[in-house]
């Protein structure tokens, strides 16, 4: 398949990274900013300027290309979906709110895949968590935990960016969907605090928005409770907590940007943490299953920095670009990441390395 991938930031880097080192598709990445054009340009991958809040633009640079991978600023989502639409390409993105393109597929009539959420979370989660429930009966009590972490911690935050600033603000203030007692429902993020130990070592974790998806929906019939939570190192949430809401800063994102951006490092060596448990039954006996798995970084296959999040969710949207082709995602217009067999995903070439 023929690539366009718009965004030359880390997943952008990333997803470009893998499809050359793999091979099967031709990508190019595409940018409005010069930085990125010869970032990108300067470690072999082919390039364009584009405006992507252009529509007209967004259209014309898609002809030819099979799918647009969404790697863009998420405010953009909207607009480089309605493009894809109009231009008949495939879509896919990693962006956690997938309401926007959501509500743009269902009513368009579109003849191709629309696959947002694509990524650790809201995407390899989902796949993960559908095939757990499957496997028990009702009711079903699930707690669905991530988080991307430094694997050196050197800081009373215990934190180090690996993603985006913007979107770290946005898991800590928007309302966090889940289902209690069968009803969907919404609440506070920073709450639900729970500790817990993996491998010898102590976690927290609390509830955070986005990461769900379409999973709510999908699930309300099946599962009792649902909940999803951010995984960090023990003392981060009591930070977060006083800058978030004791100092006000969640009203004041210009400020709260600049304090995460200047007085959080960037990292690099970090480590993916998925813990997903489910209760239920199993032949009429309480039965509990769950998936725990590290995925710590390595050197890329394209000899460039990348971290292990990025590297995830990465792998995750090039497999779903391998499915697309294959024919496994059959759905036209929005498709949703838990119809997707897990089997699928840890069988393709660009996961097995990660989760095997």
């Amino acid at each position: 398949m023929k690539v366009l991938i718009i965004g030359g930031g880390r997943i952008g880097l990333a997803v470009a990274g893998l499809l050359a080192s793999f091979g099967g598709h031709e990508a190019e990445i595409a940018d409005i900013t010069g930085e990125a054009l010869d970032h990108a340009s300067r470690r072999g991958f082919r390039t364009r300027y584009l405006d992507a809040s252009r529509r007209k633009d967004c259209v014309e640079a898609l002809a030819g290309f099979d799918i647009v991978v969404n790697a863009a600023p998420t405010r953009l989502a909207a607009a480089i979906a309605t493009a894809a639409i109009e231009a008949g390409t495939h879509y896919v993105d990693t962006a956690e709110d997938i309401a926007p393109v959501s509500d743009l597929a269902a009513v368009s009539g579109h003849g191709k895949v629309i696959l947002p959420g694509c990524g650790l979370s809201p995407g390899l989660v989902a796949n993960l968590a559908a095939e757990l429930v499957d496997a028990l009966e009702g009711p079903i009590d699930m707690v669905v935990r991530v988080g991307g972490l430094p694997v050196h911690p050197s800081n009373g935050f215990g934190y180090g960016l690996s993603w985006d600033v913007d979107g770290l603000i946005a898991e800590y203030t928007g309302l966090c969907e889940g289902i209690v007692e069968g009803q969907l429902v919404s609440s506070a993020p920073l709450q639900q605090y729970e500790s817990f130990v993996l491998n010898g070592r102590p976690y927290e974790a609390f509830s955070t928005a986005g990461g769900l998806g379409s999973l709510c929906a999908a699930l309300q019939h099946k599962v009792r409770n649902l909940s999803f939570r951010t995984i960090r190192y023990p003392g981060h949430l009591t930070l977060a907590r006083f800058l978030f809401e004791d100092l006000g800063l969640k009203r004041r994102r210009d400020i709260l940007r600049t304090v995460l951006r200047f007085g959080v490092p960037d990292v690099v060596q970090d480590v993916v943490v998925i813990f997903i448990s489910v209760r239920g039954f199993h032949q009429g006996v309480p039965a509990e299953r769950s998936y725990v798995r590290k995925i710590y970084h390595e050197p890329m296959r394209s000899q460039f920095p990348v971290t292990a999040l990025s590297h995830t969710s990465a792998a995750h949207l090039c497999t779903m670009i391998d499915l697309i082709e294959q024919g496994h995602i059959k759905d036209r217009g929005v498709a949703r990441h838990e119809a997707v067999p897990f089997r699928l995903i840890s069988e393709n070439r660009f996961m097995t390395p990660l989760l095997n």
